[in-house]
């Protein structure tokens, strides 16, 4: 008789390689990101919420540049389109500004990226400077008038995290998924998609590679919910 260890190793790895049934979902979306880590384990959150046999929800890290991005979410809704023999519903780039005004090369390559997006029809979500913006208000406003470079982003997250009791002495490290687990427990999303729209709004007149601070991800999150919203609603059948 096989052990109880060696049979839930067994039963785990044929699950994992048990081929995906996309006959039974109804929508594919699909998320491709420039971190590898922490960006596409925050949507890999929202499978929790997804009603059984509705949305294929499908994050992919690449740890590219804004261009690099789009061009590999172009590459990846064709491989989930061959893979699933369906149209992809939606297809969303998400990236951050980060260094992208350092030189011309890289200005050329953070503006080619929402040309090519648009082409495509590829939406983006990019966080001027970085996508730790969006986890920085699920606890506080930022003043739109100061532009905040990713270092100082870093330190008011560790700051604002330090507010709450049992996080006294927490120290932010970039990097570290468990900043998620952080957020989901004293953040508020409802606040968060609020600050980072209104956010928007102060910098709409801005190009996005001049829009510090500013974020589009409280978007692709406000349209994924309502997919979710959507899904899940059960009519009275009284």
């Amino acid at each position: 008789m096989a052990k109880k260890g060696k049979l839930k190793e067994f039963q785990e790895k044929e699950l994992e390689e048990r081929p995906i049934r996309f006959k039974r979902y109804q929508y594919l979306f699909l998320i491709v990101c420039e971190d590898e880590n922490t960006e596409p384990t925050y949507f890999e959150h929202f499978k929790n919420q997804i009603p059984e046999e509705s949305i294929f929800l499908k994050p992919v890290g690449t740890g590219r540049d804004a261009k690099g991005v789009v061009e590999q979410a172009i590459i990846e809704k064709e491989k989930l389109s061959i893979e699933s023999k369906k149209e992809v519903d939606v297809v969303w780039a998400v990236f951050d500004k980060d260094d992208a005004d350092e030189n011309a090369t890289k200005i050329k390559r953070f503006e080619d990226a929402f040309e090519i997006a648009k082409d495509n029809k590829i939406e983006t979500a990019y966080s001027n400077e970085v996508f730790e913006l969006w986890l920085l208000l699920h606890l506080s406003e930022v003043d739109s008038s100061v532009t905040l470079p990713r270092t100082k982003i870093y330190a008011l997250l560790q700051e604002n995290i330090r507010g709450y009791e049992g996080y006294k002495t927490f120290e932010y490290e970039h990097g570290n998924i468990l900043i998620l687990q952080i957020i989901y427990e004293i953040g508020s999303q409802e606040d968060a998609i609020n600050r980072a729209e209104k956010l928007l709004q102060l910098q709409v007149a801005k190009i996005p590679i001049e829009a510090n601070p500013c974020t589009r991800v409280h978007i692709l999150v406000t349209e994924l919910l309502e997919l979710i919203r959507y899904f899940s609603y059960e009519p009275d059948k009284s």
